[in-house]
């Protein structure tokens, strides 16, 4: 079979489930190979090869003599908003140019979190503020809603639905949706 067209996060979990399977070699570079060892070696370069599939939907990865099916599938809008906030941990100080603080890692962690709640809601935009923290933004129909994560367990927002508006900062826990967000984010 052709080998299959995979996404980006389809092959870093190709990657890792090869990672996980296959043993290390044990042998120095400057140590004699002996043919236990070559066999070896040459089934983990086998293994790697057989990624195959019939479209890129469905797929096989072998490794070691085991399979591993159905590891490619679409990336799901939440992932995608995830990675997207997950990237901005990567942008340094002054990022804009105009001497913006660098990413803050405990307000990154807060808005991943709140982002994985979001079950029934509208997906926001991810914006990294001046300040260094990170913010999640609507802008829909009726909706407009800010709400920044302040990297200590607090959030401030401001939301306007239906031209009433409401803001505040309340304090966050990262497995349960604060009450105020289940109503005023619902479309």
């Amino acid at each position: 079979m052709p080998p299959t067209t995979f996404g980006t996060a389809d092959a870093a979990k190709a990657l890792l489930v090869l990672a996980l399977t296959t043993p290390a070699p044990t042998v120095s570079a400057t140590a004699p190979k002996i043919p236990d060892q070559q066999a070896r070696l040459a089934s983990v370069s086998a293994s790697r090869s057989l990624i195959t599939g019939a479209n890129s939907r469905a797929s096989t990865v072998v490794a070691n003599g085991a399979s591993y099916k159905d590891i490619a599938r679409p990336t799901t809008q939440l992932e995608k908003l995830i990675g997207e906030l997950r990237e901005l941990n990567f942008l340094k100080a002054d990022w804009d140019g105009e001497g913006a603080a660098a990413p803050s890692v405990l307000s990154l962690k807060e808005a991943v979190s709140f982002a994985r709640l979001l079950d029934g809601i509208a997906l926001p935009e991810p914006m990294l503020l001046a300040s260094g923290h990170t913010s999640l933004y609507w802008n829909e129909g009726d909706l407009y809603a800010d709400i920044e994560f302040l990297g200590d367990g607090r959030i401030a927002y401001f939301i306007k639905k239906h031209g009433d508006k409401h803001k505040g900062v309340l304090a966050f826990d990262s497995q349960k949706m604060p009450a105020v967000f289940q109503t005023l984010l619902q479309a």
